[in-house]
């Protein structure tokens, strides 16, 4: 169409439009709008955000309860996960996958230098331990989570409230401590003193804070590497020494019975402390090995999280849970109300001003009826004369949908401000499927008018 005739036409068709309605209608269409986008960026940023998991998954630490009393558990073997256990437990509903914990055979001592430097200022020491898990149980995994033999330091996983319990509670209370950004801790320098003399040292580096997993983490190879070569076997078992038919005194350990050569001259009976019941002579109980088969504890993936039943049934294997920082499962539940909510709530207002739209642009085509239909008679096309109507519909469109772009990115910005203050990382531009999902928006906003205009045009002729 030449500009000329685009110009004829505008002033032939120009009649005013009802200002009341298309405020009403344009206001519905910018909040509506806005709230399905930012429906589809909190539906973007929860999937970025929880990574890989799915929705609903949820994480369980499981180990066997402690019972007794000091004495009972002196001499106690720690209870480990059997194989058949095992697969019970994979066997139970939900149960995805299950992985075990593997735990330190050596004693471990850590010095955290948070000056930056070794020597430097006053370290940190802590008597610590090191566990492991399969990598696919991680809620995240950097590129510095490996070890090798050579390697010059040992990459370490914490849980992310280690470093709150630092920020706002150990350093607010010691002056020499200063507070730590998750930059700068990865930064500090941590000597490894492994075993009893502390004469193995290392060097460690927090490589990650784990929002999942409540243990210290190392790479499950160093794990293994140092159980062969600095682990040694620290449980002691106790016994009572029995004398004509009565317990002699207070339990003696193994290493103490294998000593004494009082002991071992004298062919005297001796029962385990948990089961005193059971006598024996010394020489059979000195022979007794313990049994390190299997993980003391145990993290299971399940699809949702744990039901009253599902926990019954632990409670009667005599096993004991711990939920792994479920605030991946109420952020999903928060994430999925405010997307199902937004989305409903704009859909609605969207709908509402597509009407007002449609009804006002209808009536700007009434008012123009007898000029639409003697256009007609001089030969213009109903196409040409409803190009005019949308145009007009096109530039008030164009603005608000600029306008809900708009609002939404500086609320996105806003939130990924707001909630960096409790670790969570968001990124400050809009996702694809976001302003995917606002071309689709104005396509089908576009589309819906287009026909309604037109209808109106030829219902002139």
């Amino acid at each position: 169409m030449s500009r000329p005739i685009k110009s004829l036409l505008n002033r032939c068709l120009g009649s005013q439009s009802p200002r009341k309605e298309l405020l009403a209608a344009s206001l519905g269409c910018v909040i509506g709008s806005t709230l399905i986008l930012l429906a589809l960026q909190i539906f973007a940023d929860s999937k970025l955000l929880l990574g890989s998991q799915k929705v609903g998954q949820n994480f369980v630490t499981l180990n066997k309860s402690v019972q007794g009393g000091i004495l009972l558990n002196l001499g106690k073997q720690e209870e480990f996960f059997k194989e058949e256990e095992i697969e019970r437990i994979k066997k139970l509903p939900a149960v995805k996958k299950v992985g075990g914990f593997t735990r330190n055979q050596f004693p471990v001592t850590v010095h955290i230098w948070p000056t930056g430097k070794i020597g430097l200022g006053a370290a940190a020491r802590a008597d610590l331990f090191f566990e492991s898990v399969p990598d696919e149980f991680l809620d995240q995994k950097p590129a510095a989570w490996k070890w090798e033999e050579n390697q010059s330091y040992v990459p370490i996983m914490v849980p992310k409230f280690y470093l709150d319990l630092w920020n706002f509670g150990l350093a607010p209370s010691r002056s020499e401590y200063p507070a730590l950004s998750r930059d700068a801790a990865s930064s500090m320098p941590i000597e490894i003193l492994i075993g009893e003399d502390e004469s193995t040292r290392m060097l460690g580096r927090f490589v990650a804070f784990s929002k999942r997993i409540n243990s210290v983490l190392v790479p499950a190879n160093f794990l293994q590497w140092a159980n062969r070569t600095h682990g040694n076997d620290r449980r002691e078992k106790y016994f009572f020494v029995w004398e004509n038919g009565e317990i002699t005194g207070a339990p003696v350990s193994k290493s103490d019975l294998a000593k004494n050569e009082a002991f071992r001259s004298t062919n005297i009976q001796v029962s385990p402390i948990e089961h005193p019941e059971d006598r024996m002579i010394l020489s059979d109980a000195l022979k007794m090995r313990h049994s390190n088969a299997g993980p003391s504890r145990l993290i299971l993936a399940m699809d949702n999280s744990p039901t009253d039943d599902f926990l019954q049934r632990l409670d009667e294997l005599g096993y004991e849970t711990n939920r792994e920082f479920p605030q991946d499962e109420w952020l999903n539940q928060l994430a999925n109300g405010l997307i199902w909510g937004m989305a409903g709530v704009g859909s609605l207002l969207s709908l509402l001003s597509i009407a007002t739209f449609a009804s006002s642009f209808r009536l700007v085509v009434t008012q123009s009826a007898e000029t639409t239909r003697d256009l007609l008679h001089l030969g213009f096309s109903p196409q040409k004369i409803c190009r005019v109507f949308m145009l007009r519909f096109a530039k008030v469109f164009t603005l608000i949908w600029a306008l809900s772009i708009m609002v939404c990115y500086g609320l996105k910005i806003y939130t990924a401000q707001q909630v960096k203050i409790y670790g969570i990382e968001l990124s400050n531009g809009l996702s694809w499927q976001t302003l995917a999902g606002a071309i689709l928006y104005a396509v089908v906003f576009l589309w819906i008018n287009q026909r309604v205009i037109g209808r109106s045009v030829r219902s002139c002729s």
